[in-house]
């Protein structure tokens, strides 16, 4: 079948930034490969546009032309007219303006670059991607969308002539996503979530499932106070997610880790210690349940792929296990239990992964495991080089790696370190020949809830985490920011670039205050105060900075204006307000117990400063739950609701009790 695809293109300026046609280049994320400029541009016709797809057969043109037809969408072209040349010699995507094509030539790729590279070619002609498999041709057509929209967002009126050879560094690259600790994002913002992996060239979804995230048939009541996936939402989002060529793996907390299910009184006499979230493993029944959870969640899944977890079991051999343990050593018990799970995982025809970290504390079960198991080497630190990371790839098993986004218990994540842990754990990878590089959000625990950090201000840390695993180079914060607010947003104002490295930067650079900003901001202000009053220069000088940084990012972001995922610019903007707050909060617990020090405290004047903070307070609250609920199922939210519930509790009880003439004590 044949047909011309014409475009046309309505242009809006955006921007404030003016570049030329070869400063395109610097805003692709990732970063290409190789890319040779030669002499010469490409004029870009908006409304004489012409597009050419060859692939082998027809399920290929069906997937890439639909994928090509949402890449006309998010551009902004109009008056589409579809064509395909099938069955075709190879893969080939041609762009053109008016009725001369440019000519196409093979695909000159290494041989590591076959399974997703392409050689996209920009001509005074036309472009011509070409590539030797159907993902690599959708990667290059991800590039040339990015080259378009930075056109657009930057109001130049052409392509440099340039010859970009271009193939991932590391096979697997992705995003590891704890669901459920107290955001549960409904099905179509997963389908998001793939579409947008999907736009920076990573191909891996790994989906974090703890007992109150998933509807289990065997105990439909075990979670039932929490959100839950459905069999038939994991299998909508997988399905979806192969149109995306992206593989989605669950990752099941399997022996420890589980505490909502063994706080149930039905299971709890499974735990190794009584009260504890780790199972026993020497117990039949306790492997029966693990056994029920896995025949139900992993035929939902149909990649190559099960991640059992099984981290963080320090308890093991406490307990009921004891004896096992003295009988036959800790790490033959952990390697029966390992064994076990994989024969069961393989019986289901996939592979097992398991995070490394107990495997390393007892390095003696390296030599007890099969070797068809995955370790998954974890480690969030900023350390150049991880001697641990090169024991297990060392050890005949093969070994993935996972960085963090430092976003548990913050209100934004720790992007400054988050992005030396990713960006030295990328780099490692590579040279290891690792076949995968992933990076995870963690919703942990603080103040009676978890997950507050909304899971769209983690998108600045994926992207980048992408852009580390297809070509690890390290790029700076100011040309990161620009690429990801004209890509994600289509803003090419600097003040917007500006904006997103100031939040990357306002909490500092190490980790020394992590987490406080998410505290301060639901601070017990009696117990506040006195803590303030003891603060040294470097943490006054931290909430001053955090103000400063978080307040001017707020300025710069209100008077940003885009078309594209303008609600998660939005959530940006809350977040730089919250911190903000919490900044606020700091401060004012610190003049006042300065001014709790002299003979004539303002009772008044610091009990309305409390109730100022409250009353704004709220405001954020309200504007945290309508941003939350446009994105996740709804139940979870009441228990992120507590928290606010308390911090207006003690605000308002505080202001009350300086009024009375109650005064906390500060030394």
């Amino acid at each position: 079948m044949f047909a011309l695809l014409c475009i046309s293109l309505s242009i809006v300026p955006v921007g404030t930034v003016t570049a030329a046609p070869a400063d395109l280049l610097t805003y692709l994320l990732p970063r290409p490969q190789q890319a040779a400029c030669s002499d010469g541009t490409f004029a870009l016709r908006w409304d004489d546009l012409g597009f050419v797809l060859r692939t082998p057969s027809e399920k290929e043109d069906a997937n890439l032309g639909a994928r090509l037809d949402e890449m006309q969408t998010r551009a902004g072209f109009k008056h589409a007219l579809h064509i395909s040349e099938c069955p075709a010699a190879g893969y080939a995507l041609l762009m053109f303006s008016g009725d001369v094509m440019p000519g196409v030539e093979k695909s000159e790729l290494p041989p590591e670059a076959a399974a997703e590279g392409y050689v996209l070619n920009v001509t005074d002609k036309g472009v011509v991607i070409t590539a030797v498999s159907e993902r690599g041709l959708f990667y290059g057509m991800m590039t040339l969308e990015q080259l378009l929209d930075a056109a657009r967002t930057l109001r130049v009126g052409a392509l440099p002539c340039v010859r970009i050879v271009d193939w991932p560094a590391i096979a697997m690259r992705g995003y590891h996503e704890d669901y459920g600790r107290d955001q549960l994002p409904t099905v179509e913002d997963h389908k998001r979530t793939i579409r947008l992996l999907a736009q920076y060239k990573m191909n891996t979804h790994l989906w974090f499932i703890e007992s109150n995230h998933f509807k289990y048939a065997f105990d439909p009541d075990l979670g039932s106070e929490y959100d839950r996936f459905t069999f038939d939402e994991l299998r909508e989002v997988v399905a979806y997610a192969h149109q995306y060529y992206i593989e989605v793996i669950p990752v099941v907390e399997l022996l420890a880790h589980m505490e909502f299910t063994l706080n149930n009184p039905k299971y709890a006499p499974l735990a190794e210690v009584e009260g504890s979230g780790v199972l026993c493993p020497t117990s039949d029944e306790s492997f029966d349940l693990v056994r029920k959870m896995v025949n139900e969640i992993a035929p939902a899944f149909d990649g190559r792929y099960f991640h059992c977890a099984l981290d963080e079991s320090a308890a093991v051999g406490q307990g009921k296990s004891a004896e096992a343990v003295k009988a036959k050593g800790i790490e033959q018990v952990y390697a029966d239990y390992y064994t076990r799970m994989n024969d069961l995982i393989k019986s289901h025809g996939k592979t097992m992964m398991m995070y490394g970290d107990i495997v390393l504390n007892h390095p003696g079960i390296l030599k007890l495991l099969p070797k068809d198991i995955v370790m998954m080497y974890w480690d969030y630190g900023d350390a150049a080089h991880h001697p641990g990371f090169d024991t297990l790839a060392q050890s005949g098993l093969t070994t993935v790696s996972l960085s963090a986004l430092w976003d548990w218990a913050n209100l934004y994540p720790m992007y400054a370190f988050a992005f030396k842990n990713i960006e030295n754990l990328a780099r490692q990878t590579a040279e290891l020949k690792s076949p995968g590089h992933f990076t995870a959000n963690w919703g942990d625990w603080n103040l009676g809830s978890a997950g507050a950090n909304l899971s769209e201000l983690n998108y600045y840390g994926v992207v980048y985490s992408g852009a580390e695993s297809w070509k690890p180079e390290p790029i700076p914060f100011p040309e990161f920011s620009a690429a990801f607010a004209a890509q994600f947003f289509g803003i090419g104002a600097r003040d917007c670039a500006e904006a997103f490295t100031l939040l990357a930067l306002a909490q500092g650079e190490g980790i020394a205050w992590n987490q406080r900003a998410r505290k301060m901001f639901h601070a017990v202000p009696a117990e506040q105060v006195a803590a303030m009053a003891k603060a040294r220069d470097e943490e006054l000088a931290f909430w001053k900075n955090l103000k400063e940084r978080a307040g001017k990012a707020h300025v710069l972001l209100k008077k940003s204006r885009t078309g594209r995922n303008a609600d998660y610019l939005q959530s940006y903007d809350l977040a730089a307000r919250m911190l903000e707050f919490a900044a606020d909060m700091a401060l004012e617990c610190r003049a006042t117990a300065e001014a709790l020090k002299a003979p004539d405290f303002k009772a008044k004047k610091y009990a309305d400063a409390f109730d100022a903070l409250n009353a704004r307070q709220q405001i954020l609250r309200d504007e945290y739950y309508d941003v939350y609920a446009a994105t996740n199922k709804p139940i979870n939210l009441r228990y992120i609701a507590t928290s606010y519930d308390k911090s207006k509790k003690d605000l308002s009880d505080f202001a009350a009790a300086l009024r009375k003439g109650e005064k906390p004590a500060v030394e």
